[in-house]
C-alpha cells in the first residue's frame, strides 16, 4: 500500500502576497502579542501540501497559532493513509 507522504509533502510556507506583505503580517502578529492576545494575530505561515514529482501544490491549509502543531498532524495522517483517502478526507478534488 502506498503512503500519501510518499507522493505528498507537507511543508509550512509564508502565505501568498509577497515580502511587503509577510513583514505587514509579521509587524501584526508581534502588536497582537503585545496588546496581551486581545486582538487576534494574523495568519503568518500556511501549512501548503504539495505533490513530490513536480511541486504541485494540492493543499493550502491557513496556519494556525502555533503552525507546527497543524503541520505535523497533516505530515502524521500523509504517513498513515493512501494519498487518495488522504487527498478525500481534506476534500481536495482530483482530476
Amino acid at each position: 500500500m502506498d503512503r500519501a507522504s510518499d507522493v505528498l509533502t507537507a511543508d509550512l510556507e509564508p502565505r501568498p502576497g509577497g515580502p511587503v506583505r509577510h513583514w505587514v503580517r509579521v509587524a501584526g502578529a508581534f502588536a497582537a502579542e503585545m496588546a496581551q492576545g486581545l486582538v487576534p494575530a494574523p495568519t503568518v505561515l500556511d501549512v501548503v501540501v504539495r505533490r513530490r514529482d513536480d511541486g504541485t501544490e494540492v493543499l493550502r491549509v491557513p496556519g494556525e497559532d502555533p503552525s507546527a502543531h497543524l503541520l505535523s498532524a497533516v505530515r502524521d495522517e500523509l504517513a498513515a493513509v493512501e494519498p487518495e483517502e488522504f487527498l478525500a478526507r481534506w476534500s481536495v478534488r482530483t482530476g
